[in-house]
């Protein structure tokens, strides 16, 4: 299928004034990103980029659906972009729900979407990943073993070859991550736990200058899952993830009408050295329940994504106490030892699933289902503006958007890749939007 190109409506970039202290208390205070200016764009009163955006595609319409099909999850790599062209991956109807498969495919902007591999994919769907070389990477548990398949495309074709990864758990859940580097390092995580407390992170990393997996296990306190993972070019891994256990594990009765897991608390992770220095706990919150809020929630599923800077910004969702138990989107923004700079509401008329992510020149965007773009302030925190991106009429339904961010191996750029579900999960669509200057 042939680009159809909108031309839509000047984005307005504002520069931030210099903010004011805020004024002494004994509470904590949340403080400001002002401190860094994040490109370096001449300082200007207003620039401006238009936006051109091409209209939804039919990527396939046989994908998976139900539990564990390709709506769940929102937080596995979708879709990457190389020399080689845009691909993505999905899983396909198997067996049974335990035994699904993937296919890998790539645009032509001519012909349409292609299938270019396949293979066993287990339960979830799997993670897509680019090295800086171009050489694809999927991630999926065929039986319950975590399994790596890579090959570099080449004339259209790729030869994929696999292997399994050392030191991951078997299961059929294994809540599996994957995040790439600058450098072409990658990692892949999965996550144990949920019926008792304590859990384990068991995280396997690729380190293409000795050709070496370094595997290591995470103790945690609880079960953490839908975990975003940023392995860094300096030898470092950052994790964002969300607690997800049974409410006994936490020590309370299941709250009448509640699902049986809570998903009441986020928290990061980090290590600068994760060849020698263990992964620390950098950031904890939680929304605890209460007589008049029992069924509270606190989950970054939403998306997380890391900055230029290596700040971490977390779109999560908050209801209980905190919120008088009113539902609301959030974005905060954490520095890498976990100090909170910012933390506000996200405008409503994004809708429920939003992605946050940056252009070529860093300036920062937030992407809602209901086909809202938002451009951000320099330092990523205030909408400055906003515009309506064209759906084609589909519904951008759970989880949200997958996009070609850094973490999927893809270099920030001035085009913005993107996949979602929609026709009740049934659908895997695209579209792609350009910011020109």
């Amino acid at each position: 299928m042939r680009n159809a190109w909108l031309i839509l409506p000047l984005l307005s970039i504002i520069t931030a004034c210099a903010p004011v202290p805020p004024a002494a208390t004994s509470t904590p205070q949340v403080m400001s990103t002002h401190t860094a200016t994040p490109t370096d764009e001449p300082t200007l009163s207003e620039a401006k980029v238009q936006v051109r955006q091409s209209l939804p595609e039919l990527v396939s319409e046989a994908v998976s659906t139900g539990d564990g099909g390709n709506l769940w999850g929102g937080h596995q790599t979708r879709i990457v972009r190389t020399a080689a062209g845009v691909f993505t991956a999905y899983t396909v109807p198997g067996a049974d729900e335990l035994n699904r498969e993937w296919r890998l495919v790539r645009r032509d902007p001519n012909t349409g979407w292609q299938v270019i591999a396949q293979g066993e994919s287990g339960r979830e769907p799997v993670n897509l990943l680019a090295a800086p070389d171009g050489t694809l990477y999927i991630v999926g548990f065929p039986a319950g073993v975590g399994t790596l398949w890579s090959g570099k495309p080449q004339d259209g074709a790729i030869t994929l070859t696999s292997e399994v990864i050392p030191n991951l758990p078997n299961g059929n859940w294994p809540y599996s991550s994957a995040g790439m580097a600058a450098n072409g390092t990658l990692c892949v995580l999965a996550s144990q736990g949920g019926e008792e407390p304590g859990g384990e992170f068991y995280w396997s990393c690729y380190l293409p200058t000795s050709g070496e997996w370094v595997s290591k296990v995470t103790s945690l306190d609880y079960r953490y899952c839908y975990t975003y993972v940023f392995p860094d070019p300096n030898g470092g891994l950052a994790l964002v993830s969300t607690r997800d256990v049974h409410w006994t594990a936490l020590g309370v009765e299941t709250p009448a009408g509640a699902f049986d897991y809570a998903f009441n608390a986020i928290a990061s992770w980090r290590t600068d050295d994760l060849l020698a220095t263990p992964l620390a706990l950098t950031s904890l919150e939680a929304e605890a329940p209460t007589a008049a809020y029992p069924n509270p929630l606190l989950n970054a599923q939403m998306d997380a994504y890391q900055d230029v800077n290596g700040n971490m910004h977390i779109l999560y969702w908050r209801e209980g106490e905190s919120t008088a138990g009113v539902r609301q989107s959030r974005h905060r923004i954490l520095t890498p030892d976990g100090q909170v700079l910012y933390d506000e509401s996200i405008p409503e008329d994004l809708g429920y699933y939003v992605r946050i992510f940056q252009d070529a020149r860093a300036r920062y965007y937030l992407l809602g289902s209901s086909g809202r773009l938002y451009l951000l302030d320099a330092y990523g925190e205030d909408p400055v503006t906003s515009i309506s991106i064209d759906l084609g009429g589909y519904e951008v339904e759970y989880s949200g958007y997958g996009l070609s961010v850094p973490r999927t191996g893809t270099p920030l750029s001035n085009v913005m890749d993107v996949v979602f579900t929609s026709g009740n999960e049934s659908k895997w669509l695209y579209f792609q939007i350009e910011f020109v200057e």
